[in-house]
């Protein structure tokens, strides 16, 4: 039984890496190596100017410096195409003030501070210039060289404003989550912001202009208990390309972000009634079902993922579906950013997984009192190899699971969660170690390595639901099943369920299909 999970989970105390590595608890800034500094009012900073990628500190980093608790495990490389590893069922930082040169305190806001030595980044750790920074470097040397890559709070490619940007703080939780943009001709940030279309909130924020944030619009905000599906439309400003990294950040109280770009729209940055256009229209962008989302998760491009891409067109109209609920004692803000990467030598375009079944969308899941399996298959009609996998559902589901099935051979496990409301994404490559699921503790895991399917392997997933009394009182349900009636498909987080399977893929997994009863292991509680 838990307690409040979702408090838990819009406080932004979000766990890390997608899924590969240990939860993190704590709502953190990052990774730092001293203690924190006495914080001291910034002047107003001067115009920034774009920081060259790759100059290291000076100072070199002692020896003996461990790896974080937060870092990712890194997998054995496995050649090309053979089995992965699966499961089996089982029983603020030192900085300078722009304007003036003087010493100021990078220290994030309270509660927020890092799990290992409770400051921000040392003057001697950083791995470049954190002075009038406008964009991240992206390049090989991480924000603090005396950690390790962490695709979330080290990484060059995503820098935390709360890292480099001593005046970056607001009254809404989820501060840490924003993220500097890639250099214009490195790539592109979409997301949407209260200040306006485009990097409106960079052109203000990076100046030390953080008025935008001050009484943003009512639409824009969730007030305690609230709950609401809507979209709006973002123009953006870039040549377009093909991108392959991705890095995905929303402030805490989002159950999803759904992107994808539309041709044109009578209207933008306006909040609207809601609807998942991008699931099947093609021009999807990866989207997040958590605070941060990552791809790759490793600092390495793996040598299978060389060439991969997917594309986004130019002057982009961006569609962002959000879900967002709030169990907290405080407004929320409706803010989220998104870093793609050009891919220097694109040969090979990224498909998605979309598991939902139409006729899912007009049944109903389930009546009060029962407990049903939504179990889906579809047989792999070409070659194809599966790049990540997330399994998107509402809280009366105990158990997610996706798994192939090989002629002749046992299921093999690819995703299992029995975390509904910080739901994990998993990639499988030659450089991601993912978690071992735990059956007896209930924790999520996933297979490792390579995985590839064969022309006649069955893709499943399946949702284990209980739409009890019980599985209400564990969850601390605001309704119970005999008040809220049939469950039925929707956009609700205890009213309603829903059961997805998503993924990127090379190749085509074929037509989801319903089935019958699953295996033991998929309806494990």
């Amino acid at each position: 039984m838990r307690n409040n999970p979702i408090i838990l989970v819009l406080l932004c105390a979000a766990s890390v890496g997608c899924g590969s590595s240990p939860t993190d608890t704590s709502g953190l800034t990052g990774p730092a190596s001293t203690p924190s500094a006495t914080s001291t009012t910034p002047t107003q900073p001067a115009v920034p100017s774009q920081v060259t990628a790759g100059a290291p500190a000076a100072a070199v980093p002692a020896t003996g410096v461990g790896l974080p608790a937060t870092a990712p495990a890194t997998a054995t490389t496995p050649a090309i195409g053979t089995t992965p590893t699966v499961a089996t069922p089982g029983t603020a930082t030192t900085g300078t003030t722009p304007a003036t040169g003087t010493p100021t305190a990078n220290v994030p806001p309270a509660g927020m501070l890092p799990p290992a030595t409770g400051g921000p980044i040392s003057m001697a750790c950083r791995g470049f210039a954190f002075e009038n920074i406008l964009y991240s470097p992206g390049g090989d040397i991480t924000p603090n060289i005396c950690e390790a890559f962490h695709p979330t709070l080290n990484n060059q490619h995503a820098v935390r404003c709360v890292d480099v940007w001593p005046w970056y703080k607001t009254n809404y939780s989820g501060d840490q989550y924003c993220i500097l943009p890639p250099p214009p001709d490195k790539g592109v940030q979409l997301g949407h912001h209260p200040q306006g279309e485009g990097l409106a909130w960079h052109e203000q924020a990076s100046k030390g202009d953080m008025s935008g944030y001050m009484n943003p619009p009512a639409d824009w905000t969730l007030p305690p208990g609230g709950e609401g599906e809507r979209n709006i439309q973002i123009k953006h400003q870039s040549k377009g390309g093909k991108y392959y990294r991705t890095y995905s950040r929303m402030r805490g109280g989002s159950h999803h972000m759904i992107v994808s770009t539309v041709a044109q729209s009578a209207q933008t940055n306006k909040w609207g009634p809601g609807g998942a256009d991008g699931l099947f229209n093609g021009n999807g962008v990866p989207g997040a079902q958590r605070p941060d989302e990552n791809a790759p998760q490793s600092f390495k491009q793996p040598a299978e993922d060389v060439g991969l891409y997917r594309e986004v067109v130019a002057d982009p109209i961006v569609n962002y579906n959000m879900h967002h609920f709030n169990s907290t004692d405080k407004p929320i803000l409706k803010e989220a950013w998104q870093n793609l990467w050009w891919e220097d030598n694109p040969k090979t375009k990224v498909n998605n997984i979309n598991g939902l079944p139409i006729l899912q969308a007009v049944g109903t899941f389930a009546q009060p009192g029962q407990i049903v399996d939504m179990h889906y298959a579809s047989t792999v009609a070409t070659p194809t190899r599966v790049l990540g996998l997330f399994g998107h559902r509402h809280a009366w589901t105990t158990n997610f699971s996706a798994w192939v099935e090989r002629t002749g051979k046992p299921p093999e496990i690819l995703y299992q969660s029995f975390d509904w409301f910080d739901e994990p994404t998993y990639t499988y490559n030659s450089e991601v170690k993912n978690a071992v699921p735990d059956f007896a503790k209930r924790s999520d895991g996933a297979a490792s390595g390579i995985v590839n399917l064969a022309v006649g392997d069955k893709l499943h997933f399946n949702c284990h639901i209980e739409y009890t009394d019980a599985r209400a009182k564990e969850e601390n349900s605001p309704v119970t099943p005999s008040q809220n009636g049939p469950l039925r498909f929707a956009n609700e987080a205890y009213n309603a369920e829903m059961c997805i399977l998503f993924g990127a893929a090379i190749g085509d997994n074929g037509t989801m299909e319903q089935l019958g009863p699953p295996p033991d292991f998929a309806k494990s509680r």
